[in-house]
């Protein structure tokens, strides 16, 4: 999730919670109201978040929007071109590292 749909999701919370924007049904007992509310939450973000997303992805500087559109083999290429300029992958010696102590072990049986 990024920011926005975190906020998005944060402010249909409180917008939806009893007594806020609305209390469903008038004069019902806690338990009811809240599963009401509860349902609400759930419709109307079913409804809604893929909307929000997209809203939030535009903004994010994607220029057409389209988040379902596969990246091009050239694209691939310029990152990867890119990530050796700037030294990534580039090989690494490893030092084996020491073999632990042993410590004695207590004898669980007679002999």
């Amino acid at each position: 999730m990024n920011l926005v749909v975190s906020l998005y999701v944060a402010l249909l919370f409180v917008l939806l919670t009893p007594g806020i924007l609305l209390t469903l049904p008038k004069g019902g007992k806690k338990l009811t109201v809240a599963i009401v509310h509860g349902l609400v939450f759930a419709a109307v973000y079913h409804f809604t978040h893929k909307m929000v997303w997209r809203l939030s992805v535009s903004m994010d500087g994607f220029r057409d929007g389209d988040v379902t559109k596969a990246p091009t083999q050239a694209g691939y290429a310029a990152a990867a071109a890119n990530a050796l300029s700037a030294g990534v992958g580039k090989p690494t010696t490893v030092t084996p590292a020491k073999p632990a102590a042993t410590v004695p072990q207590k004898r669980l049986y007679r002999r």
